[in-house]
């Protein structure tokens, strides 16, 4: 499989021309995108489906059209089975229990699911042209679980850094740190009293805690060191 060894610095610059096309004041104005929007943008196709009856998978991208194996339904029930159905090339598949559901951490892990596929359908055909058709996005990102082929694991980091950097764009995260994390220009301590106000950070660019203390440590705004006295 051949992949692009693309810089962080080309992955925001993707992201922040994204945002340019998108809505220009969320490079610096502190808010959500509706990621339904962006699939459209793209010109990408979104199909809503049970990937797995056990949410193993979270979403896929089809490069191009053919059968694939989808569950009736989730959970799972004894004596079920998947069904192939038809998609076209240029498919984002988000799994339906994800996307119907109505809680607040479910809905952010939507939102950065979408935009993962959706930097996999702008950047990534190439990769899979000769390769396989169809990208999974693993549910649990805590865990680091990646496929042991280095290419796949730059492509799935890639689209990770691609969706963390469009649904929370540098200036604006900054903007929103120093209204509600008290940031100065100088690196926060990281602790127990930092967690509520993180999260809070986090709802206005509709994200979880995990993936926006990653952005703001990535960006330089909080320490790495998580320091369980304060």
């Amino acid at each position: 499989m051949i992949y692009y060894d693309l810089s962080n610095t080309q992955l925001e610059h993707w992201a922040d021309e994204l945002n340019l096309r998108y809505r220009e004041e969320r490079l610096t104005k502190p808010s959500q995108a509706d990621v339904y929007d962006i699939v459209d943008l793209l010109g990408a196709r979104l199909a809503i489906e049970y990937i797995t009856p056990t949410r193993k998978y979270l979403g896929a991208t089809l490069f191009t059209a053919g059968m694939q194996w989808i569950w009736p339904g989730n959970p799972y029930a004894a004596g079920m089975m998947p069904e192939l159905k038809y998609f076209y090339s240029g498919t984002i598949i988000i799994d339906r229990d994800l996307a119907e559901s109505k809680k607040e951490q479910d809905q952010f892990i939507k939102n950065f699911t979408m935009m993962h596929e959706c930097f996999h359908f702008d950047k990534h055909g190439p990769c899979f042209k000769h390769a396989v058709h169809m990208s999974l996005s693993y549910a649990d990102r805590s865990t680091g679980n990646r496929s042991n082929n280095y290419a796949l694991y730059r492509i799935e980091r890639q689209a990770d850094h691609g969706a963390a950097a469009f649904l929370m764009p540098r200036e604006a995260v900054k903007n929103a740190a120093r209204e509600i994390l008290g940031y100065r220009d100088v690196k926060l301590p990281f602790g127990w009293s930092s967690k509520e106000p993180i999260r809070n950070v986090g709802r206005l660019f509709g994200v979880n805690y995990s993936p926006m203390v990653y952005r703001l440590q990535e960006i330089g705004i909080l320490e790495e060191e998580f320091n369980p006295y304060l």
